[in-house]
C-alpha cells in the first residue's frame, strides 16, 4: 500500500466509524498533536477520536496532497456542536506503512467554549 492509499484508507475508516481499520493504520507510538490534544501513543489517540466521531455528522473531504513521506487533507467536519463547521489541515508523516505523525490544525475557540463549565 502506498502512501496516499494508507492515509485514504484511515481517513475513510474513522470518518465511517471503523476505528479497527483506523487503528491498523497507525504506528503503535504514534505522535499527534493537536490544537486541543497531544497523544504520544495510538491506542489513547483513537479514544480520543472516537469520542470526537460522536459529534461529528459529516466529513466533506476538500483537498489531498501526497508524496512518499506523507501526506496532507484539508477537510470539513460539520460537527453537532456550537463550532458547527470546523474546516481542518491534518499533516501526516508515514514511516514503515504506518502513519507515524499527525499535526491536526483546526481553530478550537468554539469547542473550547462549549467545553467550559
Amino acid at each position: 500500500m502506498n502512501t496516499k492509499q494508507l492515509i485514504d484508507r484511515y481517513h475513510e475508516a474513522w470518518t465511517q466509524g471503523d476505528f479497527t481499520t483506523a487503528r491498523g493504520c497507525l504506528a503503535d507510538n504514534l505522535d499527534f498533536q493537536g490544537s486541543m490534544e497531544t497523544f504520544s501513543n495510538a491506542d489513547a489517540f483513537i479514544e480520543a477520536l472516537q469520542r470526537f466521531r460522536q459529534m461529528v455528522n459529516s466529513v466533506n473531504l476538500l483537498q489531498n496532497f501526497s508524496d512518499e513521506q506523507g501526506a496532507a487533507l484539508l477537510y470539513d467536519c460539520h460537527t453537532a456542536s456550537p463550532a458547527g463547521i470546523i474546516r481542518t489541515a491534518e499533516f501526516f508523516k508515514v514511516s514503515k506503512d504506518k502513519i507515524d505523525s499527525i499535526r491536526l490544525v483546526f481553530d478550537a475557540s468554539e469547542l473550547r467554549k462549549a467545553m467550559q463549565p
